[in-house]
């Protein structure tokens, strides 16, 4: 029988696969081997190939900014065949990928053949992205703003054996979506041989696919996490980004760049305004890590700004501490007409979920509760004007969100103690948050047109289901949910157990049932268990009932007036706590017992809901003790019975939160747009330091930064990517070297003291030259070096100044004095500001402080940011010293800067 033949033939559809990081640097036998998990022995075991292969890897991630997302993905390692070990095994197993690890061997083509089999895995989708290439990779010469050593694109060598290079090859599909930097494309599998004389194989590339703009300007604040592999090296890796933020248009493009890194053990995070403010504290942080006495860092770490304006928070969880699961809890009050404002501006996923929601809301009969021009402020019903009497309609009195406005009594606010004063809002929401006060733009006119309780609840299900879709961006997702009254709502939706279309029905379904009531009540808090509470309400049951109950003894009971009245006197003759709430924080209505009567027309109304399975456990304020999850039985689901029990009975929510911690949750977040539930959970032990509100009133993305910050410092994994596009390369990492033993180089003694080897330079005559330092023996060897090279305007600056040394002897006319403390940053900026107004822009400067060289570094960097110098050398000692390698680092840490250290008596160094 013949053979058919024709599917060899047929082209496969391979996607269109983008180059998106680039690792090259010379090849060396310095290698970090305890960042790859390895021993000395088996470090002894890899080529100096195979070693420089690894680090250029994670360089290469970290160029391309997605190595926050490598540890435990599908990504795959493709490299080709340098030796006997499996050099790619040691990367899968050091970043935790999951994905195909292999190395090829196809002699001088072995780096573009495992560049082509990398295009070819990226045709399976459950590949994010590869790494591939290896030793003498000729692919990309120069398109990576990594400096290649001993030449560049176009030089006859640029292609030679001394350079190794790693690309990261993404689907550009992928790219695209994210605004992720491209260097080029390819367009499928394909290697050829375009020169018939050289053996050489060939992929042919698209031109650079990055896009145009880049974001200008700063969009504060910004929210910029550091790991290390433990405290020291976290120390100096934030002195030296404390520098590098100069070298970048904006701190959110360094904030991009710097959050996709590979993540490590140590954690640090900073949040600032811009740039300055970064630098300040990324430098604050280093000191407090390095200044003996002071408070150490432990992993996880973190340092950010809150509350009061420029005052520093440290977060300092016990170095054993663990990421556990995370509850999402939804209160039933807290809206007000500005939420969500800077949120929408700010994230896209979060306005376009509002709009999803808001349609849902509308289809359903509802009123439009969001627009982008209006945000959360009411428009006229279509029958225009208040509603009337006869259709149910009502309105709070002042027209405002209020608490709980509209909403069932069993989302009363819960008044704790004089002697323990609730944090919570509990009067006027949408009003000052300070005072509890309404601002007047926060009122609802009387030309609303809809019900405060159709209004008030379909806007605060809107809003909690857009920010519990945005902390997903995040990466921060629900291991469970749970709800308070309405708030259950939004819970079904993001457990899964109801289609937001079916939520939005439920949502005004509800609201208009507590509208047609209509009955004016009363609340009451009572601190007592229970059993106690039920005593009380039993003689007095068709006029009273609990409504919720939300700690251990924390119970509100709501319903006729002077009945309430009855029943805190009658606890306060047992000597029970109770107060009854004040007439406007009282939720409208509140009477319990009236609802409960017509809980039937909600189930009707509902009786055709389709429900479905959560897909992650939702833990029932309305049927105590049940816990709703994938399997669940019949009796469990969310259908017209059980919101018809959600509007009409008691809100459980100490059972829930009892139930959750029983099943080991360790964290609560509160999504709503202001605490109202957190103060009730932290009274419970096992929440009493892991309940957070997402938000706080006043900055909504500060306080939403300042949340994932928490969350990151206590082990939470984030997804960086939620930063914004990756448009710029980071600071290059800096490896950690073992000086000692089979890694120690042999250097030749040095026996007699040479003077430092300047770097050749170009030295613009019209320009101003700066030598910090004074006039030392490296102070006049730099002087001297500038005059000679060409320079007419040489400033230096010194603390003493006094005669010019006889080396310098009829070169005054073109030397500057200029008397200054470089230790001091103020009188360093001082100086600096002093020659700039004088006309001539400082075209380079030369650092050659014999003292606190690396601090006076670290401000001479930062201060010379904006100038436009064409190098910056930076004088040191000889390589043994340990505080020039830390400056050797900073040096080699620029973007975008020519910084030169040149080592006394040595040369350079970099």
């Amino acid at each position: 029988m013949r053979q058919d033949t024709r599917a060899s033939t047929d082209p496969t559809p391979f996607p269109r696969v983008s180059i998106v990081g680039v690792g090259c640097r010379a090849t060396g036998t310095d290698f970090d081997h305890a960042w790859f998990g390895l021993d000395r022995l088996a470090a002894a075991g890899l080529t100096p190939r195979q070693r420089t292969t690894l680090e250029v890897a994670v360089e290469a991630l970290d160029d391309s900014g997605l190595g926050c997302l490598a540890p435990g993905s599908q990504a795959a390692v493709v490299f080709g065949a340098i030796g006997g070990a499996n050099s790619a095994h040691h990367l899968s197993r050091a970043l935790e990928l999951r994905g195909p690890s292999f190395t090829v061997d196809s002699q001088r083509a072995s780096p573009l053949v495992a560049v082509d089999m990398g295009v070819r895995l990226l045709a399976d989708e459950s590949v994010p992205f590869v790494v591939a290439g290896g030793v003498d990779l000729a692919l990309l010469p120069d398109i990576s703003d990594l400096w290649i050593p001993h030449s560049r694109a176009g030089a006859p060598d640029s292609a030679g054996s001394g350079v190794c290079t790693v690309v990261v090859l993404q689907r550009t599909a992928d790219a695209l979506r994210t605004r992720t930097r491209r260097y080029a494309e390819i367009g499928g599998p394909a290697i050829g041989f375009p020169d018939v004389g050289r053996p050489d194989a060939h992929i042919a590339l698209d031109g650079p696919g990055a896009a145009a703009g880049r974001e200008r300007g700063e969009e504060p604040p910004i929210l910029l996490p550091i790991t290390a592999a433990d405290s020291a090296t976290l120390a100096a890796l934030a002195l030296r980004w404390a520098v590098a933020l100069g070298s970048y248009r904006s701190l959110r493009e360094f904030a991009a760049a710097t959050a996709r890194l590979v993540p490590e053990q140590t954690r640090a995070a900073v949040l600032a305004q811009d740039r300055t403010e970064a630098a300040a504290r990324l430098r604050t942080l280093a000191q407090r890590i390095a200044t003996p006495g002071a408070a150490r860092l432990h992993a996880p770490q973190l340092i950010a700004t809150g509350p009061p304006p420029g005052a520093l928070e440290i977060f300092d969880p016990a170095p054993t501490r663990h990421p556990g699961t995370v509850l999402l809890l939804f209160p039933g009050t807290g809206g007000h007409s500005r939420m969500g404002r800077s949120l929408a501006a700010r994230y896209p996923v979060f306005a376009g979920m509002l709009a999803a929601a808001a349609d849902a809301v509308a289809a359903a009969g509802g009123p439009r509760v969001w627009t982008p021009r209006n945000g959360f402020r009411p428009r006229p019903a279509p029958d225009s004007g208040w509603r009337s009497a006869e259709h149910g309609g009502t309105c709070h009195p002042t027209g405002i969100f209020a608490t709980g406005a509209g909403t069932a009594p069993a989302e009363a606010p819960v008044v704790a103690p004089e002697s323990e004063p609730s944090t919570a809002w509990t009067a006027g929401i949408g009003g000052d948050p300070g005072t509890g006060e309404p601002h007047p733009t926060d009122r609802l006119g009387g030309d609303s047109g809809w019900g405060a309780a159709e209004f008030a609840h379909a806007a605060l299900f809107v809003f909690q289901v857009a920010l519990a879709e945005l902390l997903g961006s995040w990466g921060i997702r629900a291991d469970a949910v749970a709800g308070h009254g309405t708030g259950e709502i939004a819970a079904a939706v993001v457990s899964g157990g109801l289609s937001l279309a079916d939520a939005a029905r439920v949502v005004v379904t509800r609201a208009r049932l507590i509208q047609r009531v209509g009955t004016a009540g009363a609340a009451a808090v009572l601190e007592a268990t229970p059993a106690e509470v039920r005593r009380l309400v039993e003689p007095m049951r068709a006029e009273v009932a609990m409504a919720a109950v939300d700690g251990p003894t924390t119970i509100t009971v709501s319903g006729e007036p002077r009945y309430v009245e009855a029943l805190v006197r009658r606890a306060h003759r047992r000597a029970i706590f109770a107060q009854r709430l004040p007439d406007e924080s009282v939720p409208q209505p509140s009477h319990l017992p009236s609802i409960r009567a017509r809980a039937a027309e909600l189930r009707d109304a509902l009786a055709d809901l389709a429900p479905g399975r959560p897909w992650c456990p939702l833990y029932s304020t309305t049927r105590r003790g049940l816990v709703l999850r994938a399997g669940s039985d019949s009796d469990s689901l969310l259908d017209a019975d059980y919101w018809a029990a959600n509007v009409s009975g008691a809100v459980e929510l100490s059972a829930a939160l009892e139930q959750a911690a029983a099943e080991g949750i360790s964290a609560v977040l509160e999504i709503g747009p202001a605490p109202a539930l957190i103060p009730m959970v932290r009274r419970h032990s096992p929440f009493r330091d892991s309940a957070h509100p997402v938000l706080t009133p006043g900055d909504e993305a500060r306080s939403l930064l300042h949340t994932i910050a928490r969350l990151f410092s206590d082990g939470h994994p984030v997804d960086w990517t939620a930063l914004g596009p990756h448009t710029a390369a980071p600071p290059q990492r800096q490896w950690r070297r073992d000086d000692s033993g089979a890694d120690r180089r042999w250097q030749p003694p040095v026996t007699d003291r040479v003077p430092a080897a300047f770097p050749a330079v170009e030295i613009r005559p019209e320009g101003a030259y700066v030598v910090t330092g004074g006039l030392g023996p490296r102070g006049e060897a730099a002087v001297r070096w500038l005059l000679t090279a060409g320079a007419r305007d040489v400033v230096v600056l010194t603390r003493s100044p006094r005669p010019l040394p006889l080396g310098l002897a009829g070169m005054e006319d073109r030397i500057v004095l200029m008397r200054c403390d470089c230790a001091d940053r103020t009188d360093l900026a001082t100086a600096l500001q002093d020659i700039r107004e004088c006309g001539a822009a400082i075209r380079g400067v030369v650092h050659a402080s014999g003292e606190s060289r690396l601090t006076a570094a670290v401000d001479l960097l930062e201060l010379t940011a904006a100038d436009p110098t064409d190098f910056t050398v930076l004088l040191t000692a000889t390589p043994a010293a340990d505080e020039p390698g830390a400056v050797r680092e900073l040096a080699a840490a620029q973007v975008n800067r020519r910084v030169i250290c040149v080592e006394w008596e040595v040369g350079p160094a970099a």
